[in-house]
């Protein structure tokens, strides 16, 4: 079972929301007359796609909405759903339920909606098409309508049949491809005209752009001389302002530091100070060597009187021996030859002598002379003593070991004043390399900051060069730009390449030859008087909607030729199938006919209508498509004998009474027709089952014996399509599984009641 509930709320005399279930072949709805048993099956007609108000028996979209009785509101809408079971994917949508539902409101206006998202009543009827249904009758039949089939003229009864059979998708299919083609062929016409007018527009403008080739070839000679001056030139410049700047920044940052070591070593103190220093040292040290010298020639004088104080006691001495033995007295020495002596000694010792050293040296002479007076009054004091001579030599040994004693210290001295000399000196030596030291550092702090500010100098002059250079690279892209477009300088940009470590971009030779051949080709181009190349843009454009025309001409005439084809694969298919259940439907029709009647015979004959004749000068085939081939191609607005139409087909119903002689099918009664009509409709649907058959009252007009005849196909029927039957007839209730009462409450509203008689005979059983 595909059809599992019908939900009506507000539709037409159903003001409540109602549910009828279709859990079983066979359902019947029965009531009195005017209770809505119709309303069900218009419901069932409106939601699937029926756009006819008459077939709903209203006049507009408003009556099929509850108006309200005295006791109830009107309502404002009103919808109907119908709820089909798609487990095993009978209609070609992912859900395993699939509601279809429509909708409409006081003011006309229609919704239709797919599991509760909108959709077009199209798609709707795509969708159908899939399962045989559709807004055509050939599977609801109304009362009164029994035999509408038998009525319809030849090409509606050929299409309900396309219906039944499930063609319908191809037709719609088919429908669309014609109006596609339709619309295609009037696109040819509209894109042909435009073609037309074009092509004027481009004859004057192709002299015009002729004019100008000649300057869009200097354009594009100055476009490569700038792709290959600019870039180069940018990069070097950007690169030498870059090099320039970081050289700047480093020299100023040397020349901050030799400044503050030149302020350091200019207005340094401590020079002053060691200088003071060094002439304290070099005072004391002549102090020093002053004494030191007087010391030494001291030292020298007491040297000298110590060997003569030596020579006088080995004198002595070596007299001793000779009177030692004897009692002789020493021998006479006068006084005044020792002064003599004396004298002698000490005048030799002053000329000896410094004359710093004068004052010293006569004191210590006297004090010699003092002894030496001294030394001789003892001497002739004892002139008869004979020990005499050893006491004379005892006292000028003492007086020699006083003066070594003297000249001991005075050595120490000496040695202590060296001493302070060599460190004074050291120190003095010390402190002029220190002033040294510092009067180069000095020196050189100086010459480096001239080096340094040399140096700023020179770049100063690199960077006034590079600035000139730059001006002038702006000029030169301020004209590109004019001459070229501001896109091409961007693009150049974008591409201008990366200048490696080392490189000194274009050479002066290089940088001139690109100059003076981009001025000449400047030059060239104002003389043509077409630099902005507009005439030239035009025709472009104008050429490339012409070229875009004849490719959508190209594409227009593929995509006709496509659609015939289309139609043509889809024309096969429908007349195949229909043929082929043509054929089905005749076997199935000759034997409910037989089993109704007894005997006879009833049959579908297909009818074609004559083809239009073409005129004798009318196109062949192969020149029609020759024509339609060509870019020049356009239909005439009022020509319609180029394309021929498709020869119409209808169908016949022939009719064999077995106990009359008939000839047509208006020879028969009511009765009979109502079985002629239910012979073919269940012979349909026995071809190609619809999901579901709605029967409104069609056994109305059967006697009892009929009916029984009618109530047994309806049984064979329902076992392979669901069917909904409204009826009064007592032999079809009882083919019914599920009987549904429609009545109408006193405030105009339809109720409904059911019945199971599956649940009925379990329910009389116990």
């Amino acid at each position: 079972m595909i059809l599992k509930r019908l939900e009506l709320s507000g539709f037409k005399s159903f003001a409540k929301t109602t549910v009828l279930q279709f859990p079983s072949a066979v359902a019947a709805v029965v009531g009195p007359n005017g209770s809505g048993k119709s309303n069900v099956a218009e419901a069932l007609r409106w939601v699937l796609g029926e756009q006819s108000m008459k077939s709903l028996r209203g006049k507009k979209g408003e009556d099929l909405i509850f108006n309200g009785s005295q006791t109830a509101a009107k309502m404002g809408r009103a919808s109907v759903s119908l709820v089909f079971d798609n487990k095993n994917k009978i209609l070609p949508v992912d859900f395993d339920e699939v509601i279809i539902t429509r909708m409409v409101h006081r003011s006309g206006e229609n919704e239709y909606l797919i599991n509760d998202s909108p959709v077009r009543l199209k798609d709707i009827m795509e969708l159908l098409g899939n399962v045989g249904l559709g807004a055509s009758s050939h599977h609801i039949i109304s009362q009164g309508e029994a035999d509408r089939f038998l009525n319809a003229s030849p090409k509606d009864r050929k299409e309900m049949i396309e219906e039944a059979l499930g063609l319908k998708i191809y037709q719609i299919k088919k429908a669309d491809a014609e109006k596609r083609l339709e619309k295609t062929a009037e696109n040819i016409k509209q894109v042909e005209s435009l073609r037309r007018e074009i092509q004027h527009q481009l004859k004057f403008l192709k002299k015009e752009a002729e004019k100008i080739e000649e300057a869009e070839k200097f354009k594009v000679e100055l476009k490569n001389i700038y792709a290959q001056f600019i870039p180069q030139e940018r990069d070097y410049l950007k690169r030498e302002s870059y090099k320039i700047i970081a050289e700047k920044n480093k020299i100023n940052e040397d020349v901050k530091t030799a400044e503050k070591s030149k302020a350091v070593f200019s207005g340094d103190s401590s020079s002053d100070t060691i200088k003071k220093f060094i002439k304290e040292i070099e005072t004391n040290l002549f102090r020093e060597e002053s004494e030191l010298g007087k010391l030494r020639s001291s030292r020298n004088l007491m040297e000298r009187e110590t060997g003569k104080l030596e020579g006088i006691i080995e004198y002595r001495q070596s007299l001793l021996p000779k009177y030692s033995n004897k009692e002789e007295g020493l021998p006479s020495i006068s006084c005044q030859e020792v002064l003599r002596i004396m004298k002698a000694v000490q005048e030799s010792a002053i000329l000896g002598a410094t004359n710093s050293d004068i004052a010293e040296a006569r004191k210590i002479f006297e004090d010699i002379a003092s002894s030496a007076k001294e030394f001789i009054a003892k001497i002739l004091g004892k002139q008869n003593n004979a020990v005499a001579g050893e006491n004379d030599t005892g006292d000028l040994k003492k007086k020699k070991d006083e003066i070594q004693a003297m000249i001991s210290a005075i050595e120490k001295k000496e040695k202590e004043i060296t001493e302070s000399i060599s460190r004074l000196k050291f120190e003095a030596e010390e402190n002029r390399r220190k002033i040294a030291e510092t009067e180069k550092e000095s020196y050189q702090a100086e010459a480096k900051l001239r080096e340094f500010k040399g140096h700023l100098a020179r770049l100063s002059l690199e960077e006034d060069k590079v600035r000139l250079r730059t001006d002038e690279l702006k000029r030169e892209e301020t004209e590109a730009g004019a001459l070229l477009g501001r896109q091409f300088l961007e693009s150049l940009s974008i591409s201008s390449r990366t200048v490696l470590d080392g490189e000194i971009g274009l050479s002066y030779q290089d940088r001139e030859k690109f100059l003076k051949q981009a001025e000449r080709l400047k030059i060239r181009l104002e003389d043509c008087g077409a630099v902005g190349g507009a005439v030239l843009d035009e025709y472009n454009q104008a050429k490339q909607r012409d070229e875009g025309y004849e490719k959508e001409l190209g594409d227009l005439a593929a995509a006709e030729k496509s659609l015939r084809e289309i139609m043509a694969e889809l024309a096969d298919k429908i007349e195949s199938d229909f043929f082929g259940g043509v054929e089905k439907i005749n076997e199935e029709f000759s034997k409910f006919f037989v089993s109704v009647f007894g005997g006879g015979k009833a049959e579908l004959r297909l009818v074609k209508r004559e083809k239009k004749s073409f005129s004798d000068d009318s196109p062949s085939l192969s020149e029609r498509e020759k024509m339609i081939s060509s870019p020049f191609f356009a239909l005439e607005e009022n020509d319609i004998s180029f394309f021929p139409k498709p020869e119409e087909t209808g169908i016949e119903i022939s009719v064999s009474h077995p106990k009359k002689r008939i000839s047509s099918l208006e020879m028969l009664s009511g009765g009979e027709r109502s079985l002629v009509a239910i012979s073919l409709l269940f012979a349909m649907s026995q071809v190609n089952p619809p999901p579901f058959l709605v029967l409104d009252e069609t056994d109305a007009a059967l006697d009892e014996a009929n009916s029984r005849k009618y109530a047994l196909m309806l049984k064979s029927l329902g076992e392979k399509t669901q069917l909904v039957v409204i009826t009064h007839n007592r032999e079809t209730m009882r083919q019914a599984d599920i009987i549904y009462g429609i009545t109408m409450s006193a405030d105009g509203i339809s109720c409904l009641l059911s019945i199971k008689f599956d649940d009925a005979k379990e329910y009389a059983g116990q």
